[in-house]
C-alpha cells in the first residue's frame, strides 16, 4: 500500500507545539528537570513512579520485581493479540511468554482460555488496554488473587483514560503495577520514556533498588532527542508527513520485535517537555472523545457487529472489525492511499509474526486474535483530524461495504 503524496495524516499522536519544543531545549542547558516523576504524580494521582527511557523498559522493570518477590514462578501470560515489545520485555526479564487468545468486546483475555492458562507457574497476567480502551479486569484481578499471581496493566496506548464504570481510577492504577509509553503517535506524544506505577511499597521499593542501578543518558543523546521532536513536530504535519511514509528505513508503522533495547533512566529534557505536553492533555482527550463519538453516530448503522462502541471515549485510534476480508482489504488500501491515517494495526497474532515465531515456537492456533488481525481498521481521532477527513473516511467505508 502505497502513501499518497501531498496530504497524510499520522495515525495517531498528541501534537507537539513549538513551546514544547522550545522547553525541551531549555531542559538541555538546565541539566533536565530534577523531579521528573512529580508532573506525573500530580496529574496521575499516584505516588509510586519511576520515570523510565521506554514503556518497555517500564515493564521489564516491574517483571524483574515481580520475579524477586515470587521466585519460582516465570510464566507471564500476555494477549495474543498485542505489541511484540511486551514479549520482548517478558524475554529481556528471562521470562517465559504464555499467550491467551481475546474477545471481541473489549479487546482483551477470552477468559474461559485464561482460567485454564493461568497456574501455580504464574509469575504475572498482563492486561492490555488496547487502542486505549478499557479491558475489563475485575473479574482477572480475582483469578490472579487465587492464584497468587501479579495482575500487571500494559496502558502504554491509554495515558490519561480512565475506567468506563470507574471514572475516577485511571487506567493503569488498578492492578499491581502499570505501565504507560510516551513515544511517537501515543497519548502523551514526547518521543521518548515510559513510566512504572506499583501499587505497594514492597514493589516500588524493590523496583527503586534496580532503578538506581540503571544508566541516565548523555548529553549526545539528550541533544540528539530535541532534534528529534523537533522533526517530528515539523513532519508529523499532514502536508508534510508523507515524505518520512516514503523512507523506506523509518519503517513507520511496521510491527517489529526487538529483543534487545535500552533499560535505563528517562532522559531530562523529556520530563521538561512532559510538562507542556500534560497541560494540553485534557484538551487533546476532548478532541479525540468528540472524532470517537462522531465516527460512532455515522458508521454504526454500517456494523452489525459495532454496538459496543461507546459513543464517546477517547480512545488512541476508533477500532472498526470488517469480518469480510475481501471488503476489509478493500477499505483499507482505499483508506491508506487516500491518506486518511486509517491503519491496519498488527498483522497477525504474536506467535505468527515471522521473528517471534522462531523465539516462541507456539504453534497454536489463536483464533480469535487471528481474526482480529484479518478484520482490524483503525481510524484517526488525534487533533489534525479535520471534519472533512472524517466525512471522506465514512464515505470511503460505506463505498466499500456496499461495492460487490
Amino acid at each position: 500500500m502505497k502513501s499518497p503524496l501531498f496530504y497524510s495524516l499520522p495515525p495517531a499522536g498528541q501534537k507537539i507545539p513549538l513551546s514544547a519544543i522550545m522547553s525541551c531545549l531549555d531542559g538541555i542547558q538546565s541539566g533536565g528537570d530534577s523531579t521528573p516523576v512529580d508532573r506525573f504524580k500530580n496529574y496521575l494521582g499516584s505516588k509510586y513512579l519511576h520515570y523510565l527511557s521506554s514503556g518497555r523498559a517500564a515493564l521489564w522493570l516491574a517483571l524483574k520485581v515481580f520475579a524477586r518477590l515470587r521466585p519460582g514462578r516465570n510464566e507471564v501470560i500476555i494477549p495474543a493479540y498485542s505489541c511484540p515489545s511486551v514479549v520482548s520485555a517478558t524475554f529481556k526479564a528471562g521470562l517465559k511468554p504464555i499467550l491467551c487468545d481475546v474477545n471481541f468486546d473489549d479487546f482483551g483475555f477470552l477468559y474461559e482460555e485464561l482460567e485454564k492458562k493461568i497456574s501455580a507457574k504464574t509469575l504475572a497476567v498482563i492486561v492490555v488496554h488496547l487502542y486505549g480502551y478499557p479491558a475489563r479486569i475485575d473479574e482477572i484481578q480475582r483469578l490472579c488473587r487465587d492464584n497468587d499471581a501479579y495482575l500487571m496493566e500494559d496502558a502504554a496506548q491509554a495515558f490519561g483514560n480512565a475506567f468506563l464504570d470507574s471514572p475516577h481510577i485511571k487506567l493503569g492504577l488498578a492492578g499491581d503495577a502499570g505501565f504507560f509509553s510516551f513515544g511517537r503517535g501515543k497519548a502523551l506524544n514526547m518521543m521518548h520514556g515510559g513510566l512504572l506505577a506499583t501499587k505497594s511499597a514492597e514493589v516500588y521499593e524493590e523496583a527503586t533498588n534496580i532503578y538506581e542501578g540503571l544508566n541516565g543518558c548523555s548529553g549526545y543523546q539528550s541533544l540528539n532527542y530535541c532534534v528529534s521532536v523537533g522533526l517530528y513536530a515539523l513532519f508529523s504535519n499532514p502536508y508534510l508527513y508523507w515524505l518520512p511514509q516514503r523512507i523506506p528505513f523509518l519503517d513507520l508503522g511496521r510491527t517489529v520485535f526487538e529483543p534487545e533495547f535500552a533499560t535505563s533512566k528517562g532522559m531530562g529534557p523529556a520530563a521538561t517537555l512532559a510538562g507542556v505536553m500534560l497541560d494540553k492533555i485534557e484538551k487533546e482527550k476532548d478532541v479525540r472523545r468528540e472524532n470517537s463519538r462522531w465516527y460512532s453516530d455515522h458508521l454504526r448503522d454500517m456494523f452489525s457487529s459495532g454496538g459496543w462502541v461507546p459513543d464517546e471515549y477517547p480512545y488512541l485510534r476508533y477500532p472498526l472489525l470488517v469480518f469480510d476480508g475481501k471488503k476489509r482489504t478493500r477499505i483499507l488500501d482505499t483508506l491508506v492511499s487516500k491518506g486518511t491515517g486509517a491503519t491496519g494495526s498488527y498483522p497477525t497474532p504474536l506467535n505468527e509474526l515471522l521473528d517471534l515465531s522462531q523465539c516462541m515456537k507456539d504453534d497454536t492456533v489463536y483464533k480469535n486474535a487471528r481474526i482480529m488481525s484479518q478484520s482490524i481498521i483503525t481510524l484517526p481521532v488525534h487533533s489534525r483530524v479535520r471534519a472533512e477527513d472524517r466525512r471522506n473516511i465514512r464515505n470511503i467505508i460505506s463505498q466499500g461495504l456496499h461495492e460487490n
